[in-house]
């Protein structure tokens, strides 16, 4: 029907419109919004996996990729030359209505990364079998995922195994809990070897 397209999706009854004329106005500001949404793009093909645990709360039939832009598309970024970079510890892999996960200490040594956190703060809010998530974003692309028990202990030890870490190799490092229906948001913690 002309430059209609109709389509079902989860019940819903949806219908688009192409445009006969596309206007691509490239004005400063137009240019800085797509860069942002290239770089959340990227953003989220790194963290995929990592975002589908980090935001559960879908209330209003958004997926976790909505919400992951939606979280950081206004504050994730600084601007550098008047064009926006993302900045590691502005950005939320994870956001709910849980209290921040408390990290107390964060090291590396050669064998990996070391995140300590105080377990006993989050104790009213999760149970001991919800889960506290750490991720590392390397310099190479590669992510390291941990998913782990919260458990009974008052001081919490998460441990990424990685051979051979050094401080130059890791981009970022991220810090949540979560259970079976909300997250906390993310903290990005600093390692230092």
């Amino acid at each position: 029907m002309g430059n209609f397209t109709m389509y079902s999706y989860h019940g819903m009854n949806i219908v688009r419109s192409k445009a006969f004329k596309v206007k691509d106005a490239k004005s400063e500001k137009q240019l800085i919004m797509r860069a942002r949404m290239a770089g959340i793009a990227e953003l989220y093909r790194t963290f995929r996996s990592v975002i589908g645990l980090g935001f559960p709360d879908n209330k209003d039939g958004k997926s976790p990729q909505n919400l992951f832009v939606a979280a950081n598309i206004s504050t994730a970024f600084e601007m550098t030359d008047n064009m926006p970079v993302i900045s590691y510890p502005k950005l939320l892999v994870a956001k709910g209505s849980l209290p921040a996960v408390k990290v107390t200490e964060a090291f590396m040594d050669v064998t990996g990364i070391t995140v300590r956190y105080d377990a006993e703060a989050l104790f009213s809010y999760v149970t001991p079998t919800d889960e506290i998530i750490t991720c590392a974003l390397l310099k190479s692309g590669e992510l390291l995922i941990i998913r782990q028990i919260i458990g009974y202990h008052a001081v919490g030890i998460v441990r990424l195994n990685y051979q051979s870490l050094q401080e130059e190799y890791v981009t970022a490092c991220y810090v949540f809990a979560r259970t079976e229906k909300t997250s906390s948001n993310s903290i990005y913690v600093e390692v230092r070897g």
